[in-house]
C-alpha cells in the first residue's frame, strides 16, 4: 500500500471506441494485482452499467466516474487507473477531482477506425458501437480532440499488442515514481 504520506499514482487511458482502453486496463490491473500490488481499475462501462437500461443520460454516468475515481485515489492503493476516457472534456473533468499532488498519467490508445470496427463488431456484448455510422462519428470526433489530450504516452493498438502496451504503461509508471 501506498504509505499515507505519498499519493496513490493514477493512470487514466483514453482513447476512441474499440481502441482497446478496456484489454489494456484490465492486463495491466491483473498482472499488478498478480504482483501483489493492491489497486483500483475504474471502467466507465461498470458505472454506467449500474443504472442500465435505464440510464437517462451518459453525462451523469461521466460525472459519477470521476467523482468515483477520485474517491479511490484518497484510500492508499498502489495505483488507481481510470479506463475510458474518450475526450479533452473527459480528461478535465477526472484530472479536476484528482487531489494536488497525485502523480498522474495520461496513455492514450488509438488505432484505425476500420480496426475498430472489426473489433466491436466480433464483440457480441457492445451495442451501438457495433454500428458502422456511429463507430466513424466517434472517432472523427476522436480525431478532433486528440491533439488537445496531453499525453505521457502513446500507443497505437494497430500495431502495439496489449502486452506491450502494458509494459510500456509499467515502465512509465515505475520510472517516474520510483517504483
Amino acid at each position: 500500500m501506498t504509505p499515507p504520506s505519498a499519493r496513490t499514482p493514477f493512470v487514466v487511458v483514453a482513447g476512441p471506441l474499440a481502441a482497446g482502453k478496456s484489454a489494456v486496463s484490465r492486463r495491466l490491473a491483473d498482472g499488478l494485482r498478480a504482483d501483489g500490488h493492491q489497486l483500483a481499475l475504474v471502467e466507465l462501462d461498470q458505472i454506467a452499467d449500474m443504472a442500465r437500461p435505464t440510464l437517462s443520460d451518459w453525462a451523469d454516468a461521466h460525472r459519477i466516474f470521476a467523482s468515483v475515481t477520485a474517491q479511490w485515489l484518497e484510500v492508499g492503493l498502489d495505483l488507481v487507473i481510470a479506463e475510458s476516457v474518450s475526450d479533452r472534456a473527459e480528461h478535465e473533468r477526472v484530472l479536476r477531482n484528482v487531489p494536488a499532488g497525485t502523480p498522474a498519467f495520461t496513455i492514450v490508445l488509438d488505432c484505425d477506425v476500420d480496426t475498430a470496427l472489426a473489433r466491436a463488431r466480433s464483440d457480441p456484448s457492445r451495442g451501438l458501437s457495433r454500428d458502422e455510422g456511429f463507430l466513424r462519428r466517434a472517432h472523427a470526433r476522436w480525431a478532433e480532440q486528440l491533439p488537445q489530450i496531453p499525453a505521457d504516452l502513446r500507443l497505437d493498438s494497430d500495431t502495439t499488442s496489449i502486452d506491450e502496451s502494458v509494459q510500456r504503461i509499467r515502465t512509465l509508471v515505475e520510472e517516474q515514481i520510483g517504483r
